[in-house]
């Protein structure tokens, strides 16, 4: 009699997002990530070169066709307009705003002011939360 074992691996990528991974970064979604020390200032979003994401490895940005996100789009918070081609910025996260270069998002995050909130459709860039009506314009803690 003889018995065969046939054992299969399945790879579950569970979204780590906004959390310090042992690399020292959080992701904050598949292309941007900050640092996670004490020695370096907070607040500083810092993007993943083309076609690479953010991973939980030594190598922070790894060729996204290589390895899985440690932030996976579905696994972000909240939803943003993405550049469109029509509009010249969007907003990021609840707090900050981009630049569009047609569909692309350019590199520099442009924070608001402490206590405002992302409006690009107020004209103002940034307003306090009792101007927003409705919803936010990007429901997410960071771009």
């Amino acid at each position: 009699c003889l018995l065969a074992a046939v054992s299969s691996m399945a790879v579950v990528v569970v979204g780590i997002c906004d959390s310090c991974q042992t690399n020292n970064v959080a992701c904050l979604n598949e292309t941007h990530y900050r640092m996670c020390s004490a020695n370096v200032a907070p607040n500083q979003i810092l993007k993943c070169g083309e076609n690479k994401v953010c991973t939980e490895y030594a190598a922070i940005c790894m060729d996204k066709d290589a390895v899985p996100a440690a932030c996976p789009a579905d696994g972000a918070n909240g939803s943003c307009e993405t550049c469109n081609g029509n509009n010249l910025f969007v907003c990021t996260s609840r707090t900050t705003f981009q630049m569009c270069d047609g569909t692309t998002l350019t590199d520099q995050v442009t924070y608001c002011k402490d206590n405002k909130i992302c409006s690009i459709s107020s004209g103002k860039y940034c307003v306090d939360s009792c101007e927003i009506t409705g919803s936010v314009e990007c429901d997410r803690v960071a771009p």
